[in-house]
């Protein structure tokens, strides 16, 4: 055996074991991550809005005392809560500068409701800048009804138009 044949032979042995030992911690490290990842859950596409989050909060003032209304903007911002209770109507100013959005927002029923015969609810008229709007009812129990409101760029006034409107003084 010559002397550089000795010399290469423990040089490609240490390369391979170097090359499978990597491989080893790659595939180890691999192992810790894949089991430390939550899994991922599939989402019901039909019921997904009935799910959002409703992490803002903006305050309507009704003769002079504060209720706060839970929502949630997907672009935009809600600058504002008016209520016209003559007209037992909540009136939302926003502020949507550069897409489509949709404003999910919860309503209490001893705000703002919507009856028909023998007291069943009824279907909400909403209006985006005095337009008829799209809209979904997501949620519903005897304290609030909370709706998902479509509306385009620019918008500027969505209207909740009832049939009862709080009389609170």
């Amino acid at each position: 055996m010559s002397a550089d044949n000795y010399n290469n032979t423990p040089k490609a042995s240490h390369l391979k074991f170097a090359t499978t030992a990597v491989m080893i911690l790659a595939v180890m490290m691999l192992i810790v991550v894949v089991s430390i990842t939550p899994p991922i859950k599939p989402v019901d596409a039909q019921n997904s809005t009935a799910k959002t989050k409703l992490n803002a909060i903006s305050n309507l003032f009704i003769a002079g005392k504060s209720y706060p209304l839970k929502y949630n903007m997907t672009i935009g911002k809600l600058l504002g809560l008016v209520q016209d209770k003559n007209k037992s109507t909540l009136i939302a100013i926003i502020s949507t500068p550069s897409d489509k959005g949709t404003l999910t927002i919860e309503l209490p029923r001893n705000i703002i409701d919507d009856k028909g015969q023998s007291n069943a609810d009824a279907k909400y008229t909403i209006h985006v800048d005095g337009k008829d709007a799209t809209f979904r009812e997501t949620s519903n129990n005897p304290n609030s009804r909370t709706l998902a409101i479509d509306f385009n760029k620019d918008a500027r006034m969505i209207e909740i138009i009832g049939t009862q409107a709080s009389q609170q003084q």
